[in-house]
Order: structure tokens, then C-alpha cells, then sequence
């Protein structure tokens, strides 16, 4: 009892540049305008390869989870901002769950990025509470609640129009 957490990655260079590069999606992020809708559209390969439905996509949205909170702080810590516009992680995390058991198809794609979008950028509802918080888990959080948010609204629509 009382031993001390090490953390062996935190200085390490190539997990640091893994996780700044894994933050910006890969470059999404630094399109100089709009890098969220940047990052949102990064996300649009990986629903397309995993088919939105079963354990490919489960199992990919969980490993982009495990890495979205560590990429973000690593991301924020290099741009030294809140919450910077390079840091898109959030977006693909938050555009992923919005995915999830919605089967891919062109028609659907952009339902989703759009409903996405709508939520990510009003911030209403839960998504403005935790939008007012700081931290790389509140970045990754109001994401994930647009994303939810955006999944829901896209199967009430689906519902309604049949």
C-alpha cells in the first residue's frame, strides 16, 4: 500500500508523437479551416471498413476511446490551448458512436455528419454542460454527447420517414 503510480510513457518521445499524431487525426486536424469538420470526415473510412454494425466497429470505437483521452492531452499540451482546433480525436470518437449499428451507406453517412455536426457545433443540452468544463476528458466527452446525441436524432428521423 501506498506505492506511487509511474508512468513509463510519459516520457517517451515516440508515444508522445504517437499520441500528438493519433490527436490530429493523422493531419486532419491541421487543415487550417475547419479542422473539426475535417476531423468528422476522417472518421467517414473508418464506419465505411467497419460497416457501422458488429464487433469490428464495437471493437474499433473502443480502442479509439482508449486512446482519444491521452492523444487529447498530449494534443493540448503541445498546441498549450483548452481545448485547440487541432485536436480532432474527439470529433472521429464522437462521429464513431454517432455510427455505431447504423449500416454504412452514402445516405446515411451524411444524415449522421450532418446531425453530428448540428450537435457538436450549437452545444446545447448536455453537450454545453460539458463543454463548460476543462480537461482532455471533458474535450473528448461533449464529443462523445453530440455523438450520442447525433445517434439518436438519426434513428428518430429514420423512424419517422421510414
Amino acid at each position: 500500500m501506498g506505492t506511487a503510480q509511474v508512468n513509463r510513457f510519459r516520457g517517451n518521445i515516440w508515444v508522445r508523437r504517437g499520441l500528438r499524431a493519433v490527436a490530429t487525426g493523422f493531419g486532419a486536424g491541421r487543415i487550417p479551416v475547419a479542422p473539426g469538420t475535417a476531423g468528422s470526415l476522417a472518421s467517414l473510412p473508418l464506419w465505411y471498413l467497419t460497416g457501422g454494425v458488429g464487433a469490428a466497429h464495437v471493437l474499433l470505437l473502443a480502442g479509439v476511446l482508449l486512446l482519444a483521452v491521452p492523444a487529447a492531452r498530449e494534443g493540448m499540451a503541445s498546441a498549450g490551448e483548452k481545448d485547440p482546433g487541432s485536436v480532432v480525436i474527439d470529433e472521429i470518437a464522437g462521429m464513431l458512436l454517432a455510427a455505431t449499428w447504423i449500416p454504412w451507406g452514402w445516405k446515411n453517412a451524411l444524415w449522421v455528419f450532418a446531425l453530428f455536426r448540428l450537435f457538436d457545433v450549437w452545444k446545447f443540452g448536455p453537450t454545453a454542460w460539458i463543454d463548460a468544463k476543462e480537461g482532455p476528458v471533458a474535450v473528448v466527452a461533449d464529443d462523445l454527447a453530440a455523438g450520442a446525441l447525433a445517434g439518436l436524432a438519426y434513428r428518430g428521423i429514420s423512424w419517422l420517414i421510414g
